[in-house]
């Protein structure tokens, strides 16, 4: 008869332990449904800060003008012969310099907005040629209660607080989702967010698109200690053992 109570009982609580453990390792468990919309318009755009290096390439039909825009290493300030990706460094005025055209600031603006800039002053001396900007040290820090922590390298302009977190191959299952603090720094001040996973507006937050240098650190849960524990990790294998032996002593009898 005990045997016959325990089965019951044990599916019970491993029921009741899925259902619990689920909702808490759930991202946005908040929205009703899988569908909805976002505008684009509302999407923050990458906007370039000191100390972040330019790849700005300008092409022309003359080969020997491109060169002179072009040339093989484009690296000014200090930032040469460091071993960093090769680009014109934004000093700490938001300047860079330009062969032929000279310093143009490029504080606070888009890539987009640059390419018009470069443009513009290309106009007084070359005609019809094309420019092409992007960032090229564009990277995030992952630290805390996630599986692979560490510096990653963003190769597009818009990265997610979800892709940073997918590149370190995602949190734990002790992390703390509702806790999600960003560190971000904008002319020279550090300011700090903290993000809640579970909640649906943080796709709407400022910090849920990252900049270049943020700093992502996912709290420990309160159960972090715990998981070093083989025992606690291996109990839902245990309870899936002793129900299945359950279940064969009764079907035998």
């Amino acid at each position: 008869m005990g045997l016959k109570f325990s089965l019951p009982l044990i599916l019970a609580l491993v029921i009741i332990t899925g259902c619990a453990g689920t909702q808490k390792l759930t991202y946005f468990n908040d929205i009703a449904a899988a569908t909805g919309a976002d505008s684009l318009s509302r999407l923050q755009q990458l906007k370039i800060q000191p100390g972040d290096i330019l790849q700005i390439t300008i092409t022309t039909l003359d080969k020997e003008v491109s060169q002179i825009f072009n040339p093989n290493v484009a690296v000014s300030g200090p930032a040469a012969g460091t071993g960093i990706e090769q680009g014109y460094l934004v000093d700490s005025t938001g300047n860079i310099s330009l062969p032929v055209i000279g310093k143009i600031n490029v504080k606070d603006k888009t890539t987009a907005a640059i390419n018009d800039l470069v443009s513009q002053e290309l106009e007084k001396t070359v005609r019809n040629a094309y420019v092409a900007t992007r960032l090229v040290n564009f990277r995030i820090s992952v630290l805390g209660d996630v599986a692979r922590p560490g510096s990653f390298r963003i190769g597009a302009e818009r990265a997610s607080l979800l892709d940073a977190l997918s590149m370190a191959g995602d949190l734990n299952v002790t992390a703390k989702r509702d806790d999600i603090m960003i560190i971000r720094e904008v002319n020279g001040i550090k300011t700090y967010a903290s993000i809640n996973l579970n909640d649906s507006k943080t796709l709407s937050s400022p910090y849920y698109y990252l900049s270049n240098n943020d700093v992502i650190y996912v709290k420990p849960g309160p159960d972090r200690k715990f998981a070093t524990s083989k025992t606690i990790q291996l109990l839902p294998a245990i309870i899936g053992v002793i129900s299945l032996i359950t279940t064969i002593v009764i079907l035998s009898k």
